[in-house]
């Protein structure tokens, strides 16, 4: 999600008009109105600004989250299917080498949220302690490439959670502001770990922002191996947790922005040349990919690298998502390195 915007936010734009009705609704965990945009009404200078703190706030409070929903993601919401197709890794194509060469790493990741919990911000302590505990079970009974260590934040000093954020494997420490005032960090650290594989390329974030992210990664231009690795790791853990999943929406997210597939794919890629013309953007967005620094949302470039990504997440397959980032990528790569 982006801020910055001189624009109302969108839950602004969207926040129903008999506002007294709806402040006394509540969905079954006890969410109101209020509880979702209240980071918009922190941050006016929010883009979107809405936040669901349980899965039954999508269609408790639709006539605010199904128009924000419309207007980001560009869906007809009255005729949107969740629609999934993890497809076939190995029929990604490889680029050619002086390609390949410009990325520096390849990630993939999913959101989810356990079903019969609330979202983040209303997570209590002890609820929060509960997810936690059930998803490192969960994580203990993978086995092969995916087998590794669960560590609490609570237990880790200073200096290795500073090393795990250096490497990218590690969330930063609880310093987005608008997830922060929509109640995304109550109690932190409680409540929050990594789960990291022998090999350091398969990563789960426990209770960052949402439940979980399962995170795919490696150096270099290695999409093939990077998505058949966390395809893997989606199938091993849907026997072990089931996940929220809405007929319209897909996996729901505490924040919309990231529903449905869930699924960010991204690279590392020097682009210095196309940054430097001031059209990285402009670029990007007319092939529904998203420019960010890379430390992520909210962060710089450094030395002409930008973290590229899908921008687009629901109304179409996870398959045609990472093939869509993919091929921008390549055609990025054709201007960049056009003589």
């Amino acid at each position: 999600m982006s801020h910055g915007s001189k624009k109302p936010s969108l839950t602004e734009k969207y926040l129903p008009k008999d506002l007294w009705k709806w402040l006394s609704v509540k969905t079954s965990f006890g969410t109101t109105v209020y509880d979702c945009v209240k980071s918009a009404l922190e941050h006016p200078d929010s883009n979107v600004g809405l936040y669901a703190p349980d899965p039954e706030a999508y269609d408790t409070f639709s006539e605010l989250f199904h128009p924000v929903i419309a207007e980001y993601h560009k869906v007809d919401v009255e005729n949107l299917k969740s629609v999934h197709d993890l497809g076939d890794a190995s029929k990604l194509e490889d680029l050619p080498q002086n390609y390949a060469d410009q990325i520096v790493s390849t990630r993939v990741r999913v959101g989810r949220t356990v079903k019969g919990f609330p979202m983040a911000s209303k997570l209590t302590r002890d609820t929060r302690l509960e997810l936690e505990s059930r998803v490192k079970e969960a994580l203990s009974k993978l086995d092969g490439e995916l087998a590794g260590t669960y560590k609490s934040l609570t237990e880790m000093s200073k200096a290795e959670k500073d090393a795990l954020i250096e490497e990218h494997i590690l969330y930063n420490d609880a310093d987005d502001k608008y997830l922060r005032d929509a109640g995304g960090y109550d109690d932190w650290p409680v409540g929050r770990g990594i789960f990291m594989n022998n090999d350091k390329n398969f990563i789960v974030w426990v209770n960052e922002e949402d439940h979980i992210r399962i995170i795919s990664m490696q150096k270099g231009a290695s999409l093939k191996q990077v998505w058949g690795r966390l395809v893997k790791a989606i199938h091993a853990m849907e026997t072990k947790l089931e996940f929220v999943r809405h007929d319209k929406f897909g996996y729901l997210t505490f924040c919309p922005t990231n529903i449905g597939t869930g699924l960010r794919a991204s690279v590392h890629v020097k682009v210095p040349k196309i940054a430097d013309s001031g059209k990285l953007k402009e670029i990007c967005e007319s092939m529904d990919l998203q420019p960010r620094g890379v430390h992520g949302e909210h962060t710089e470039s450094v030395g002409g690298v930008y973290d590229i990504s899908n921008k687009i997440r629901i109304g179409r397959t996870e398959w045609d998502l990472i093939n869509t980032m993919w091929v921008g990528v390549r055609k990025l790569l054709d201007s960049e390195l056009k003589k």
